[in-house]
Formats: structure tokens, sequence, C-alpha cells
């Protein structure tokens, strides 16, 4: 069957995104507030002028004390900009495992979250189906929600539109729905409004290109911590799929979101400086070109480098202790280690949402930053890295760094799709020391005045 990945995607929406000004970007969901004064100074000035008086001293003369003022009037026009965030939502992906959408026999099977597909499926646009109790998955990417002022003040009620969103109901382009910036009105209610938020949202998405639908749904939503969000949906999508069939398609699901920012609509009414964060870090992706430092009896023949890339990292302070404590994912980490000499596999590795847990230990105000990490894949195959990174925020959305490492791979084999094609059948087993310097693409690194755990203390 063919269908489109949600990881094949991702990575063309990635790549489009931080082709883009990050920049542009913000000024898109920016809102500029503009204060002009007039300031007036008025300075007065005055000369006092003695004369010597001519002759004797001892002749008294009428006093020749003049004076001499002069008044300055100055006016000029002053300028204040204040910048507050003008969205309620701006996510970049997320993912929704779907129950029991289809016979179990013909299930994309994505998991729990509908991205943890077989390796002989990833990344590609063909999919063979599968008995699966999760049978499908919905999937969006680049969704912007603006405030809609209808009933309430501050707003609970948003409007916006996704770029691309998916809703895939079976291994079958016959039962595939497809969106390309579809309308949604959402209401949420929030059950709590401190960080992170829980809220009950309401959802109606009409869609017109190239499927045809109405989609109802409704959720309960947790987050946003660092862009990560969890969510638990249900709902009927009405309409045409993509080959134009009749489609009345009620599911049940969990999702994930990441870079998935939520505001609350208090947040809407402080200034961008003010906002609080939760991570040390967030981005787009990360790389990492790395000298392998030790290598395994099968990498002797293979050349000294390897490659990793991360995509949306996320790192986010836990609230305990000093804050420095630190978990964190990704929503790919992929290893490759090393390409032998020989035709008989490929060090290649890698994880969905992989764990993350370390130790963020700023320098100074926090431009530099150290961080002791380890991390364990488990999907789809056992992968486990323990690293220490130095962070230098050096650049703006672009930081770098330089890390010493031991990353350990478990093989696996694929028969057909894409990994096969770039990497080959044979997926080797790897254990590697390396050194590696990495740089940040769209990523931003906070310094402890930003986290709202030490603003709050302070």
């Amino acid at each position: 069957m063919k269908r489109l990945m949600p990881l094949g995607w991702v990575l063309i929406v990635v790549v489009g995104l931080t082709s883009c000004s990050t920049l542009s970007l913000r000024r898109l969901v920016t809102r500029t507030e503009r204060d002009v004064y007039t300031v007036t100074l008025l300075d007065t000035t005055t000369v006092v002028e003695y004369t010597n008086a001519p002759g004797e001293r001892g002749v008294l003369y009428p006093s020749n004390r003049t004076y001499r003022t002069d008044r300055h009037l100055n006016q000029y026009d002053s300028v204040v900009e204040r910048y507050y965030p003008n969205f309620i939502r701006v996510g970049v992906f997320e993912s929704v495992g779907l129950i029991a959408t289809g016979p179990t026999d013909r299930a994309i099977a994505g998991g729990i979250f509908g991205i943890y597909t077989d390796p002989d499926d990833a990344f590609s646009t063909e999919i063979q189906p599968r008995r699966s109790l999760f049978t499908g998955g919905i999937y969006r990417y680049g969704t912007v929600e603006f405030p809609l002022y209808w009933f309430d003040e501050p707003p609970t009620w948003s409007i916006g539109f996704t770029t691309a969103e998916i809703y895939q109901f079976e291994a079958s382009n016959e039962r595939a729905v497809v969106g390309a910036f579809p309308i949604s009105i959402r209401k949420r209610h929030f059950l709590r409004d401190e960080i992170p938020y829980l809220s009950i949202t309401g959802t109606a998405t009409f869609g017109f290109f190239p499927s045809q639908y109405l989609h109802l749904a409704g959720s309960f939503d947790a987050g946003s911590l660092g862009g990560l969000n969890l969510r638990t949906y249900g709902g009927i999508v009405i309409g045409r799929s993509i080959e134009q069939k009749s489609i009345v398609q009620p599911y049940l699901g969990m999702g994930v979101s990441l870079l998935d920012f939520l505001n609350h609509p208090r947040e809407l009414q402080r200034q961008w400086e003010e906002h609080e964060h939760s991570s040390w870090n967030i981005g787009f992706a990360r790389l990492m070109p790395f000298l392998l430092m030790t290598g395994t009896d099968t990498a002797a023949t293979s050349p000294s480098i390897g490659l990793q890339l991360r995509l949306m990292p996320t790192t986010i302070a836990f609230p305990v202790g000093d804050h420095q404590l630190c978990v964190g994912t990704e929503l790919l980490s992929a290893v490759f280690a090393f390409r032998q000499q020989l035709q008989n596999g490929t060090g290649f590795g890698y994880g969905i949402l992989p764990v993350r847990v370390g130790y963020w230990m700023p320098i100074g105000d926090g431009w530099i930053a150290i961080e002791p990490y380890g991390m364990f894949s488990y999907f789809p195959h056992t992968m486990w890295q323990v690293a220490l990174r130095a962070n230098f925020n050096a650049l703006e959305w672009l930081p770098l760094g330089v890390e010493l490492g031991y990353v350990s791979s478990s093989g696996f084999t694929v028969r057909r799709g894409t990994v096969a094609d770039i990497v080959g059948n044979n997926i080797l087993a790897f254990n590697v020391g390396y050194l590696g310097i990495s740089i940040g693409i769209a990523e931003e690194i906070f310094r402890p005045a930003q986290l709202r755990y030490y603003r709050r203390q302070h």
C-alpha cells in the first residue's frame, strides 16, 4: 500500500522550516504595541555681570550689575515598543495513534502515538498491512492558532490552520483523508491554569483540498513543557478520502506533539521578555559529526568518522532541588557510526522518542553550560548513549557544542523500504567512543534567569 509516512513528512517540514528565517516566524506570531511620547525639555539660563567701577575705590557709585536670562525649549518624540505573543498555539509536529479504525489485520501499526513504525516502512511511502490494535494514525504538520474574541475576554476560543494533516485509518489510501491548510476552530476549558496546563478542548476542522471533510473532536490535553504535549482524543471524520471514497469514521486515540507551544490567554498580555520557560533548550534539529575514538572489531576497516542527527530535541528542567536535573527527548535520534569496507552491513541505529536524563550545569549567567547525560532508545531497537557535553550559546538560534561520549546500538535487519535503500539490509551492532562537534539548527539555549523556577525564587 502507498501512503505518506509521518517521519518522511517531518523531514520535509523541518527542512522547509529551517530554510526560512526563525525570526520571520516570530514576527508572524508577535503583536507589537507602540507608544509615542513627546518629551519637552525647558531650560532657563541666567547670567549676572559685574563691571568694575572707574576711579578711586573709596568713591561709591550706583551698582552696575546686569542680568541676562535665556530660555531654551527643546521637544522630541520618544517611541517605546513592546512585543507580545499573538498566538494561542504554534506547533510543528503532532502524531496520534488511533484504535480500532479498521480491521486489525489491515493496521498501519504505528503504536500508541502513531509513529512507532516498523523499520521496513519507516521514512518511505510504502507500507504493508499488519495486525495491531493501533490500526490508524493522525499526523499534523505546522499548526498555528490565533485568539478568537467571540464570547469572552481573555479569549478561550481560537481559529487557525494546519499546513498539512493526514488521517490514516488503515493501510489503504481508500480511507485516507488528507488536508492542505484546513481551518480549525477550537474552544478550551482550562482545568489547570499553571504550567503544565491541563485543558479540555473541542475542535471543529474544515478541510477543502485535496480531501473534503468535517472533523469534530474532543481532547484532554496536558502540556506544554518545552513544546512537549500529551493528548487523548475522541472524534469523528465525515467526508471524502483522497481517492474520493465516502467516509464516516469515529475514532479514539492517544497523541504526542513536539515543538508545540500553547499560551494561556493571560500570557497574551505578557511581553516576550517576561515569559517563563520550563526547558534548558529546545530546537528544530541538532547535527553532530564526530570522530571515532574506539570501536569494535567490526569497525577495524571502517572510516573513523560518524554522524548523529537529532530532530526536535528538548531538555526539560525537572522541578526538584536546584532544577538542574533534567529530562528530555527528541522525535528522532539517528546515529551513523561507520560503514564497513566489506559488503556485510552498516553501523547505523535510530530511535523514536528516546528518553534522556542529565544534569544541566550553567556557568556564569548561563551562556555556557556543561551537560552530562544518558540516553536510552527502546524502539525500533535498543540503543543507549552516555556523554559529557559543553553547550555554547555562541550564535542566536545556532548554538555550538563539544561532546565526548560512548554509544552502543544493537543490530537489526530490514527487508525493504527507505532504511534498506540508504544503509542496507543488515544493520550492524556497534559500540564506539567518540568526540564530536555539534551545531543546533533553530535551537535556543535558556539561561537560569529565563526559567520560571528561578524567577519565582527571586
